[in-house]
């Protein structure tokens, strides 16, 4: 899974390089929500299941995906890439 290896880098980062890195601050393990979500979906449960095993148990997947939500709600032009670890 080759966005395991960021996943859990950024997982493993110190609070302030986090935010400079992704522009948000570093979620907890404790959330309650800590979303992934990718186009198709496979990713996302991925990453949902690392996310997981590296201790976030509020950590869930948008299993509609990218596709569902397009589908749904429509184009958002100033989607942040950033923000995306999956």
């Amino acid at each position: 899974m080759a966005g395991g290896t960021r996943l859990e880098s950024a997982q493993q980062m110190e609070p302030t390089a986090f935010k400079a890195l992704y522009s948000f601050e570093k979620p907890k393990p404790e959330d309650e929500n800590l979303i992934s979500f990718c186009r198709v979906g496979r990713r996302g449960l991925q990453a949902t299941q690392l996310a997981w095993n590296l201790g976030y148990k509020g950590a869930r997947n948008y299993e509609g995906a990218y596709r569902e939500w397009f589908q749904k709600e429509g184009w958002v032009e100033d989607l942040p890439a950033q923000g995306c670890l999956s």
